[in-house]
């Protein structure tokens, strides 16, 4: 059975899309371990989620190397092509001053699986498959330059996507001796940087580059490689276009790293840390590769020929407070807003592998079959988790606890680890979840601050101020002084009008005209005051007649009910109907002729009515608030447009 090649996959069948495909082979082929061709084609569109991402690769082995600097330049297009902009990438070289490559191992580096770091676990790289794997990622023609001493010429090996055929076996050509590419050598001499030895990888004419700008991909790699080598930038500097990396903690807890601020002018804190010694040995009764906390790091036993693994573990956490790090709409300003881009991305548990950051993991386990598994009881990571960090620091050595991938750009930790976490002894996921309730509750009394800023006396008789008037009007009686209270409402209105009369610069008896005629044309008004402990509101007499109720801000009744009220659309019914309720609370303790009823209102009003409504609203805050005490409203906990409410998918 022949079938045409031409014809559409769609119109075959299954068997008859497999012969076609069988007959494009030709007929001394050998069937390989990778059909060159279309497994790099499919290679590209694998494993880097941005073109920093890939970028690691390169720095990483240059670190390997020794080098002291690495330069990243990008290079602009000599002559532009139709509708390509003037600051687009043409290419992008990674310069270092390491220690160079012998012509075969350039050839042999464009292979995938060529490392020679697979025997030695201290080291960044391992598996042979960053250089390739990243750059054609990128593009689809990497060259490599490279000389071990200033007395040897260049030679250049190279790996073109495009030259590589469909079937047969495929090979990296030769080295060959070669210049570097002007726009380097360019770039070396305006840097007054020799290149006696090290290497130079070459992206020619990337295609699948994140931003296709100078200036954005400046700044995407300059914040990248900031966080990634934070660790390890005191090694080796890193430039990009002549701008040195510097390093920024995630956790913001490095004095001297971007971003920083002291604990005691307003800066992150760390709130636990843990140095956890462990094994991952294999348990001769069970048969079982088991992942155990070891008490003493001198207990370890490296010629144990069960412990397949050991090391440490360093755990720490940080808590951020209020005004921190905060979301802003556009373009960052402060440094406040350029804490929250770095959270945004890395929002979860940072894991860093030989001081080079791997991935920030934003999915705990967090199913019923897994806290049954006993993996843990961690929080859903919502809003407030922009607000704190986590970070897990650890060595090769403990690489098959951690499932690092063959991109290191992967973590994927054994269910041990989880377990070991988790545990009583440990409890990470209960800190975790500290942090959060404590976010949850910072935030929410900064938000009953601003609500209570916001609440201030209405300029206008309000609908309830109103009513209240009209039902005096409506029983023709209006209230009046008592008589034991007339002396402090008489002083009280004396001290008002000394008062206006300065401010307004009017005559004393103008300003008592004009109070006696505010308290006729509002008899009734809401206002507010601010006492911790105060009741939750208080009467008095204003401008002679006028009863004002004063409502307390930092009262549970303003924050529980009062002040949600005052956020209802166009203030509704209820919030009217509860300012009438108070007034006439008010009204019949101020106008109460018998002193002795009077104080006794006042007692209940201060002694039982203010704190029982306290307990109470304290406790309906606690039983209305949500189950996982993590839903955070976009205005308290500052998180982007789009991400209110943004569960974590369950792993």
């Amino acid at each position: 059975m022949t079938i045409d090649s031409q014809t559409s996959d769609r119109l075959l069948t299954e068997i008859e899309r497999q012969q076609k495909y069988l007959d494009k082979l030709p007929e001394d082929f050998e069937f390989p371990l990778f059909n060159a061709a279309q497994a790099l084609e499919s290679q590209r569109r694998s494993g880097y989620r941005n073109t920093a991402a890939a970028a690691r690769e390169i720095v990483d082995n240059a670190m390997e190397a020794g080098a002291s600097r690495i330069d990243v330049c990008l290079a602009k297009p000599k002559q532009l092509k139709q509708y390509q902009r003037s600051e687009s990438i043409n290419a992008i070289a990674f310069i270092d001053n390491g220690s160079g490559m012998l012509p075969k191992m350039a050839q042999y580096a464009l292979s995938w699986g060529s490392g020679t770091h697979f025997d030695d676990p201290s080291f960044i790289g391992k598996f042979g498959f960053g250089l390739p794997n990243a750059s054609i990622n990128q593009t689809r023609q990497v060259e490599v330059y490279t000389r071990t001493k200033a007395d040897e010429p260049i030679t250049m090996a190279k790996l073109d996507v495009r030259e590589v055929k469909q079937h047969g076996l495929q090979t990296i050509g030769d080295p060959v001796e070669a210049s570097l590419p002007d726009f380097v050598q360019a770039y070396l001499d305006k840097h007054g940087l020799p290149f006696d030895h090290g290497t130079v990888v070459v992206w020619v004419e990337p295609d699948r580059l994140t931003y296709r700008t100078l200036s954005t991909m400046r700044e995407h790699l300059l914040d990248d490689f900031g966080v990634t080598y934070r660790y390890l930038l005191d090694r080796a500097s890193i430039y990009i276009d002549g701008k040195k990396v510097e390093p920024v903690d995630p956790l913001f807890l490095t004095p001297g790293a971007r971003y920083y601020l002291d604990p005691d002018k307003g800066g992150a804190e760390q709130s636990a840390e843990w140095n956890i010694a462990v094994k991952y040995a294999l348990d001769p009764e069970t048969g079982q590769m088991v992942l155990s906390r070891v008490a003493d790091e001198a207990e370890l036993d490296a010629a144990d020929p069960n412990v397949v693994a050991m090391g440490a573990i360093y755990v720490r956490v940080s808590r951020f407070p209020y005004g921190f790090a905060e979301h802003k709409d556009g373009k960052a300003e402060t440094d406040a807003h350029r804490r929250f881009e770095i959270r945004k991305s890395r929002r979860g548990m940072a894991f860093v592998r030989a001081k080079r950051e791997i991935e920030t993991v934003d999915v705990f386990p967090k199913s019923l079959r897994d806290q049954a598994k006993g993996l843990g009881d961690w929080p859903l990571l919502q809003s407030y988790a922009y607000h704190w960090g986590v970070e897990v620091r650890f060595e090769p050595a403990l690489d098959e606890v951690f499932g690092i991938t063959n991109d290191k750009q992967t973590v994927r930790p054994i269910e041990d680890l989880w377990r070991l976490f988790a545990s009583k002894e440990i409890g990470i996921d209960a800190q975790l979840g500290r942090e959060q309730t404590f976010q949850r509750k910072m935030r929410k009394a900064e938000s009953d601050k601003r609500k209570a800023a916001e609440a201030r006396q209405a300029d206008a008789p309000t609908l309830g101020e109103a009513a209240a008037a009209k039902a005096d009007s409506v029983a023709g009686q209006r209230p009046r002084v008592a008589d034991h209270g007339k002396a402090d409402a008489r002083e009280a209105f004396e001290e008002e009008a000394k008062r206006r009369s300065k401010v307004n610069k009017v005559s004393i008896d103008a300003a008592r005209k004009a109070l006696e005629d505010e308290a006729k044309k509002r008899p009734y008004v809401i206002d507010f005051y601010d006492e911790a402990r105060g009741p939750f509101y208080k009467p008095e007499w204003r401008h002679g007649t006028q009863v004002a109720v004063l409502i307390n801000r930092q009262h549970a009744f303003f924050q529980t009910l009062y002040g949600p009220l005052l956020k209802t659309p166009d203030v509704g019914q209820a919030k009217h109907a509860l300012d009438v309720l108070l007034i006439a609370l008010a009204r019949a303790e101020l106008t109460v002729d018998d002193e002795q009823a009077s104080l006794w209102y006042e007692a209940q009003r201060e002694r039982h009515w203010s704190s029982f409504l306290n307990d109470a609203y304290r406790s309906l805050q606690q039983t209305m608030a949500p189950v996982d005490e993590e839903t955070a409203e976009h205005e308290t906990a500052g998180n982007p447009p789009g991400e209110d409410g943004d569960l974590e998918k369950a792993a």
